[in-house]
């Protein structure tokens, strides 16, 4: 199985300092695009460069991320758990059930993210986190450059894969991500208006999430059709106009946690639990 790399890079920096100090094959390919007009745009580039390598699978990272020695042969015996029918893999988003998925490290807080007790892996994705994205050249899977900007477009590849007729997957690929996005970071106008585009875009699609808002498990709001009593609920009176709720949060010790969701959700390790990085 042959494997490229690729990232958008802003921040030469932190690609230096974090990504390419990963404990990867130095011999990898590694493609990287500085400073594209949107994230569809620039990673279809690197798509078009990774198949020029002739790769089987890209993997498309932030320049934030760092991988351990040993990660590309967990990505390596998951993929080989897929079916046939599989177009894109993620390590970190939401089951189908809304409910986050897999096994991570945000590294600006101490606690994993680890939902073992709660998933089997791999796991149907209903999104991704768009910090690693991985891709199955052979199906010829490209981004739809019609969305903008530089968010949701892990919601994006997820729908696209179902609308090709394929299959997406959360797989089990610890890594750390050493984002410097702050807490105080809330959805803006833009990310509202993608939100509601991608509803447009897949008025089919089985569910559109995100990681970074809460969507209701059991019944999710759609943004491409009249809403119903109950859906008016989350929104303004206006129709269309998708608001993104603040969420509660309650401390418990030296840990907040985002009481939208429960532990077994958020999927975040007891303090108390050793983690091993290795086995996990």
């Amino acid at each position: 199985m042959k494997v490229s790399f690729g990232a958008l890079v802003n921040d030469m920096s932190r690609l230096n300092m974090v990504l390419k100090q990963s404990e990867l094959d130095p011999e990898l390919s590694f493609h990287i695009l500085t400073d594209p007009t949107s994230a569809t745009v620039g990673l279809n580039k690197l798509l078009y460069m990774i198949e020029q390598d002739g790769s089987d699978i890209a993997i498309l990272t932030h320049q934030d991320m760092f991988y351990r020695n040993g990660w590309l042969k967990s990505v390596e015996e998951q993929i080989s758990l897929l079916p046939d029918s599989w177009i894109v893999v993620g390590i970190i988003g939401k089951d189908m059930g809304g409910n986050i998925c897999g096994k991570f490290h945000d590294m600006r807080i101490p606690p994993c993210f680890n939902t073992k007790d709660i998933h089997t892996f791999p796991q149907p994705a209903s999104c991704f986190d768009e910090c690693c994205i991985i891709v199955n050249m052979k199906t010829g899977f490209r981004f739809d450059e019609e969305h903008i900007g530089f968010d949701l477009y892990g919601t994006l590849a997820v729908c696209q894969a179902w609308e090709m007729g394929g299959t997406a997957w959360i797989i089990d690929a610890f890594a750390e991500h050493y984002c410097m996005r702050p807490f105080t970071w809330h959805p803006d106008e833009s990310f509202e208006e993608m939100f509601k585009w991608l509803h447009g875009r897949f008025p089919y699609a089985q569910r559109i999430d995100s990681t970074v808002i809460a969507v209701d498990a059991a019944n999710p709001p759609r943004y491409d059709h009249e809403p119903k009593e109950e859906e008016l609920l989350t929104r303004k009176p206006e129709y269309g106009e998708l608001v993104i709720k603040e969420p509660e949060y309650e401390e418990t010790g030296a840990l907040i946690i985002n009481t939208l969701s429960d532990r077994g959700a958020y999927g975040f390790q007891p303090l108390n639990q050793k983690t091993d990085i290795g086995g996990f």
